[in-house]
């Protein structure tokens, strides 16, 4: 009998089939290797979702601890103090932020996002601890729970039909899934839930690599219908002359910042930004970067514009050797402005081991109490946001301000947490 694969008699794709697989024994070595990389990624991502639920619950019963106990983190006065549930929360929260490194926000947020999936969408709970649906997806289930009241019938339905779904589409359709179930659940209160949404518009920027930022405004669809079309407009009259070299993305995006900061107008932004400036820097001696406070590091060529020409900076030139200024101890209780600005910009941030507020806003606190022998010099002052401040002074936490400049909090379990050294 003729071979089934005789090269007279084959298809073409048969031919084809065996020039593919003329090698699968060599090859089959990777093959499996692909298969075990696939499976490993796969199984990885159940894991990490199942952590994550479980990071979740502890955050929650951590907070809801403190919340049940306030004496298990604040002071005997302050126990008895109007608000100290709050204060014992926010407490753990910045205990949890210290030994997590994220902000306490975040850590509240958490608590929060677990204790409204234990509530009103448990089955969505339950797919998520299963280690189906990830964290991004979650956070869509809570968001789709606004406006609800616990324990309205109509989570009920909602859980059931995010449940169904989740861990199986993508994000931007889970999304898509979460409007539609509340247009269909909401049918009378579309008006009401933009009115919420609208009310929480704001604008976020996030700085980011090689001297750049996103500035995101989250606002109505119908403002930023308008905003893209004005963008459009004007760029594409400003692409149309010949000495023109900017694409349209760059004209839209220059055209955003000129609007946003007012350049050329009567109203232009005046903000005072501070920019430490190495000496030998400026000159290209030294290859020691410039700071921009709370942002990081900015090229020299900027540095040295702005040094030399912009009135809205403030510019502080600092030894390229110690990174001190003149002695600026005081035996005073106040910190001198001089005092403030010096600490603001080594500092750069709040010096509550992982808070990101920035320093120059901050309070100055006294590491050591100034009734308790404390004095108003750099190695006892340190920036502290207000909130952490007060926290401070009213829960268990001790600190201590070492040699190197960096501030440690002690907190009532007995660990200790050390923020980064000042420049």
């Amino acid at each position: 009998m003729e071979d089934a694969f005789d090269s007279m008699t084959a298809t073409p794709l048969a031919v084809e089939a065996m020039h593919e697989f003329a090698g699968v024994d060599a090859r089959f070595d990777a093959f499996a290797a692909l298969e075990s990389a696939l499976d490993e990624a796969e199984t990885a991502r159940f894991s990490a979702n199942r952590a994550m639920a479980v990071h979740l619950d502890a955050v929650r019963l951590a907070i809801e601890l403190s919340r049940r106990d306030p004496s298990l983190y604040l002071r005997p006065a302050a126990v008895a103090a109007p608000g100290a549930e709050d204060l014992a929360v926010r407490a753990a929260a910045a205990e949890l932020s210290m030994r997590l490194r994220i902000p306490a926000g975040t850590i509240r947020n958490r608590a929060h996002e677990a204790s409204v999936l234990q509530r009103c969408l448990p089955l969505v709970w339950e797919r998520f601890s299963d280690g189906v649906a990830d964290y991004s997806d979650v956070r869509v289930a809570v968001d789709a729970t606004s406006g609800f009241a616990a324990g309205d019938p109509r989570l009920v339905e909602l859980d059931a039909g995010l449940a169904e779904v989740i861990g199986t589409i993508t994000t931007v359709q889970l999304r898509q899934r979460v409007r539609t179930l509340r247009a269909r659940l909401e049918r009378d209160g579309l008006e009401a839930r933009h009115t919420r949404a609208y009310a929480s518009r704001r604008v976020v920027i996030e700085h980011v690599d090689d001297g750049m930022a996103w500035v995101s405004l989250l606002t109505s669809s119908v403002d930023a219908a308008r905003i893209r079309a004005r963008l459009d407009a004007t760029a594409q009259r400003l692409s149309g002359s010949a000495d023109e070299p900017r694409n349209r993305d760059q004209l839209r995006a220059d055209t955003a910042v000129a609007w946003l900061v007012g350049d050329g107008t009567p109203t232009a932004a005046r903000v005072e930004v501070v920019v430490t400036v190495p000496v030998l820097g400026l000159a290209g001696v030294s290859d020691q970067p410039a700071m921009l406070d709370g942002v990081g590091p900015i090229d020299r060529a900027t540095a040295r514009q702005l040094f030399a020409d912009a009135p809205s900076f403030l510019r502080l030139a600092v030894d390229p050797i110690t990174s001190a200024p003149l002695d600026l101890d005081r035996t005073r209780y106040r910190p001198s402005n001089a005092q403030r600005t010096w600490l603001a910009v080594t500092h750069g941030r709040c010096t509550r081991p992982g808070c990101n507020r920035l320093a120059v806003s901050s309070d100055i606190d006294h590491v050591r109490d100034w009734q308790h022998g404390g004095a108003t010099d750099r190695a006892n002052l340190a920036p502290l946001c207000r909130g952490d401040h007060r926290l401070k002074h009213v829960a268990k936490f001790a600190t201590v301000k070492h040699s190197d400049q960096s501030v440690a909090w002690r907190s009532p379990v007995g660990r200790s947490y050390t923020g980064p050294p000042p420049f």
